[in-house]
């Protein structure tokens, strides 16, 4: 039996906006729009870095100074909405496209797909939901996408947002955030493949998109705490010392330049990551993916682009999740972005 009460997927809609709070492992941060017509425009954002340690890798170990922060960046940024849209990681999410014959019952084919990757004592313990895209790569055929989470996951998310005063109105995925908020900013980008990268604190998160929705997902964890850690490592450095030092700055005679020696090689794993999720995406759908889009805190560091570029022999763009209201240079807030423009009452919104 699928079950529809908490996943929304994709669909963009012109009721009140809420604010949209990106819980992640080393930061918060949050987005609200609003629309005018056919355009959204950003209300208010902000973004908190955890003071304590509160995520060991995706597992919370301090529910009370994530309540904390929640509340303080609230307060910080004068908000009084309680509603608020969230999302579920990559990293504690499945996501998948299918493609079936047109003739199929696409709930039998999700049930069955699910069914053979899922252990039978684990099934009912998962919230599974599924969409009929609109699109589909080969003719005669439906793409269906599916996504899944463990209902402790979000069960202890909503006990934790109750606890900041919070109510969830909508729970999105991640790959459908960071998808929603490319296409907001390239409307005009539908009708090719492009591959979507964040490298937040503890993971990359790959996303191929194409026709408006994700097909292809991968998370990688490789992030930009494993540069940091590599680089305090290397040059024995203090973590002060070490954002100092990818801002550009000179640190205890060490140039950025010599830094990025370090950096490349992290570089060069994530590179791999994304190109065996591109060759993916091309072995299942024969397209070829056009475009790499980066996102997260580390797409910032001078030089990244073209080493991508150079890796991968793919176009490399740096992302700009709020330039659809003309703020540029906030690459970290991609998937607040996506979320912000998820309403309660939206078609799927059955949280």
């Amino acid at each position: 039996m699928l079950s529809v009460n908490w996943l929304t997927k994709f669909l963009k809609g012109s009721s009140y906006l809420v604010p949209a709070l990106d819980i992640g492992t080393s930061s918060l941060k949050l987005v609200q729009t609003e629309r005018k017509g056919s355009s959204y425009k950003v209300k208010v954002f902000g973004h908190k870095e955890y003071s304590e340690q509160i995520f060991a890798g995706t597992e919370i170990i301090d529910e009370f100074e994530l309540t904390k922060n929640i509340k303080e960046l609230y307060e910080e940024l004068s908000l009084k909405d309680k509603e608020v849209t969230i999302h579920v990681p990559l990293s504690a999410c499945f996501y998948s496209v299918i493609s079936i014959p047109s003739s199929k019952d696409p709930e039998e084919a999700v049930v069955d797909y699910m069914k053979s990757i899922i252990n039978p004592d684990e099934f009912s313990l998962v919230n599974i939901d599924y969409k009929i895209l609109p699109v589909s790569v080969e003719k005669g055929n439906l793409d269906v996408a599916i996504a899944a989470v463990r209902e402790d996951f979000l069960e202890r998310r909503m006990k934790i947002l109750r606890e900041a005063g919070l109510v969830p109105v909508v729970v999105d995925i991640e790959p459908a955030a960071i998808n929603n908020q490319f296409y907001l900013n390239n409307p005009e980008k539908t009708i090719s493949p492009v591959c979507l990268v964040d490298i937040g604190a503890s993971f990359t998160k790959v996303v191929v998109s194409f026709g408006g929705y994700p097909y292809i997902t991968r998370n990688v964890e490789i992030g930009g705490q494993t540069i940091n850690e590599q680089l305090q490592k290397e040059f024995m450095l203090s973590a002060e010392d070490v954002e100092m030092l990818k801002r550009g700055e000179k640190v205890k005679d060490i140039a950025y330049d010599e830094a990025f020696q370090v950096i490349k090689k992290i570089l060069r794993r994530i590179a791999t990551e994304i190109m065996w999720t591109v060759d993916n995406f091309k072995d299942r759908f024969n397209l070829e993916v056009e475009s790499i889009y980066l996102y997260g805190g580390s797409s910032k560091l001078k030089g990244i682009s073209e080493l991508f570029k150079e890796l991968t022999a793919i176009e490399v763009v740096k992302g700009d999740p709020l330039g659809f209201s003309g703020i540029f240079g906030n690459e970290e807030f991609a998937v607040a972005a996506g979320l912000s423009i998820r309403y309660k009452g939206d078609e799927n919104a059955k949280v």
